[in-house]
């Protein structure tokens, strides 16, 4: 907190109030964690010499302005945010023009709500996007031509029906029960006209960027953070998206019949390095499409994808597997630390494409599928190792935040504007 603040009757009087909450609102959608956001939101606040206390929710953000017992208080309640690079690239160039001089906070405000309004990247490129990232997953997970086929189909249906959510708030609402449904009417058509397909993978690999790691990552990030409330939201809807995915799997189940479960016996092989590559490239394109990253950026998200697979991949192999998760994520934290505090790069950039390619939702998924399949034995053993990869995740990311601390933005201190 800084303590050159002067109390103030309303938000609105005071500019740099007004950017940062407008810099609060436009972080929150894009998708910036609770708890990166009370940081990034009270460095800022610092480095403007502006006096604040905040709180933030999945769904709700306060910013109280000025000294204690003397405040200006705005809320703001917000939908849950999507991971948007390009906005947090946007907004950390407009943060940095402020610093430099280049800009006052009036001219700030203004670009920061120019960036929380503008359109994003047309949902139809949602289509090729989730069908490359579903098809680079089967890759690496070894499945043959018959599953990364079905994954690719799975992937582009998940797609056309994200168009449609986009203009349906029924289907935006029932949109992973829907995935899950149609993912498993695919498999039973391939199956059927093909031959036996392996369900779990096809799946899997198809919904992969629907399965909640990320989150389930996030929630347990904030709680040992001590940010309870968000925390357990966010478990909850963790757990609201397993439980959708499961009804979608059901019903696929119900209208098929149980013989989907023990479609095809697939047997994992060892994936050459050139597949491994192709599937990285693969990936990397559909995440940075996916995430909304703007083009100049694809290197940076190309590089976190590539750096944690391969990370994991090498960690696997060693004496130190057990704990491959926790290696992967504190060295990924270090990496985009690194690459926040030397090249201006939000953390964001690195860190999200990376995690979203360590996270164990799949684990999670194949779970459900199990318990369908009434091996409930296997379904809690891929629980119990999804849960155990997500802590070793957050405490490797606690321990690379230790080592080389950031923020969201590339905030530095020491900021001279007009009021």
């Amino acid at each position: 907190m800084s303590a050159s603040s002067e109390p103030i009757a309303a938000i609105a009087d005071d500019p740099r109030a007004v950017f940062l909450a407008r810099m609060a609102r436009a972080l929150h959608r894009a998708g910036i964690a609770t708890d990166a956001l009370e940081q990034t939101l009270t460095d800022v606040a610092n480095a403007i010499g502006l006096e604040v206390q905040i709180f933030a929710l999945p769904t709700q953000i306060t910013i109280a302005v000025g000294p204690f017992l003397n405040q200006a208080q705005t809320i703001m309640r917000l939908e849950p945010g999507q991971i948007n690079l390009r906005n947090i690239a946007s907004l950390n160039d407009v943060y940095d023009e402020l610093r430099e001089g280049k800009i006052d906070y009036r001219t700030a405000s203004a670009r920061v709500e120019a960036i929380d309004t503008r359109p994003t990247m047309s949902v139809f490129w949602q289509i090729p996007a989730l069908a490359l990232v579903a098809i680079g997953v089967g890759i690496l997970l070894g499945a043959g031509v018959r599953e990364i086929t079905v994954a690719g189909f799975i992937g582009l249906a998940t797609g056309v029906i994200a168009v449609i959510a986009d203009r349906n708030a029924v289907v935006a609402r029932l949109f992973e029960v829907s995935a899950a449904f149609v993912g498993a009417l695919i498999v039973a058509a391939f199956a059927h006209i093909f031959g036996p397909t392996n369900i779990y993978i096809s799946i899997i690999a198809g919904v992969v960027v629907l399965l909640p790691g990320y989150s389930l990552t996030l929630a347990l990030h904030e709680l040992a953070n001590s940010n309870l409330v968000a925390g357990v939201a966010r478990l909850g809807r963790v757990l609201s998206i397993l439980l959708a995915l499961a009804c979608g799997a059901f019903l696929g189940f119900a209208v098929i019949g149980p013989s989907l479960l023990t479609t095809g016996d697939l047997h994992m092989h060892a994936v050459e390095g050139r597949w491994w590559i192709f599937a990285s490239v693969l990936m990397a394109v559909g995440l940075a499409i996916d995430l909304n990253s703007r083009l100049r950026d694809f290197i940076w998200v190309f590089a976190s994808c590539f750096f944690a697979l391969l990370i994991s991949h090498l960690l696997t192999g060693t004496p130190v597997h057990n704990i491959a998760a926790f290696a992967s994520a504190f060295l990924v934290g270090i990496v985009a630390n690194l690459a926040a505090r030397f090249f201006r790069l939000p953390q964001a950039v690195m860190l999200v494409p990376a995690l979203l390619v360590l996270v164990p939702g799949s684990l999670s998924y194949e779970s459900v599928l199990f318990a369908f399949q009434h091996n409930i034995s296997s379904a809690l053993t891929f629980a119990a190792n999804a849960g155990f990869a997500a802590i070793q995740l957050v405490a490797g990311l606690l321990l690379s935040q230790l080592v080389f601390p950031t923020s969201a933005l590339h905030v530095r201190p020491g900021i001279s504007g007009m009021r």
